[in-house]
């Protein structure tokens, strides 16, 4: 049985197995999760972000509502210079879940950034582990992207509120925080049945 940590897998396609290779280039490994073009939508929310930002910024009034409650409603307002921490915060989570994607993706071995139960992870066979890592990067992908989604949603209603053109952050703001919380048990639960540990016979 090759070694995980080798950096030489033999692929395995007629039993689904996608194996490691640390000759391929790192888009290259990344697209087998997930194709990396797709990255261009949580682009495009982070740019939408900065652009709403930067062109209502000027327009805004000294205060603007910088919490709401579990309905929805703002309860809390700050200077409206609170409104760059929205992108801000934008950025640094698409870089941070950029760095795990690329991380997880190129790792030689995945377990080490795979939070499971030490006697589950050392039980993993190949075909487990690059399941794994493919399933757990798409997962990431979809945060980020549906993170991107919600907080730049988020930001433009804040303005709107700001300009009392809207009452408070609507329905499709709870939506995407409900896939996010969705999408979040997923992870887990296929986690583990991904990494089952078969039954002795």
């Amino acid at each position: 049985m090759p070694n995980i940590g080798d950096g030489n897998w033999i692929e395995a396609p007629q039993r689904g197995v996608l194996h490691y290779e640390s000759s391929k280039p790192m888009w290259q490994r990344l697209s087998r999760c997930y194709p990396p073009q797709l990255e261009v939508i949580p682009l495009f929310l982070l740019a939408l972000a900065f652009y709403l930002t930067l062109h209502n910024y000027s327009n805004l009034p000294d205060k603007i509502p910088t919490h709401f409650d579990l309905h929805g409603n703002p309860d809390e307002w700050s200077s409206r210079n609170m409104i760059f921490l929205l992108p801000g915060l934008n950025a640094f989570l698409y870089v941070l879940l950029s760095v795990f994607n690329i991380w997880l993706a190129i790792a030689k071995d995945p377990r080490t950034l795979i939070s499971l139960p030490e006697r589950r992870k050392a039980a993993l066979s190949e075909a487990q582990i690059e399941k794994l890592r493919v399933f757990l990067n798409r997962c990431l992908f979809l945060m980020k992207a549906l993170l991107q989604g919600m907080i730049t949603y988020l930001l433009y209603n804040t303005i709107e509120v700001a300009f009392e053109r809207a009452d408070g952050l609507g329905v499709p703001f709870f939506l995407i925080l409900t896939a996010l919380l969705g999408l979040a048990g997923a992870m887990v639960w296929n986690s583990f049945r991904i990494s089952r540990i078969p039954r002795q016979t």
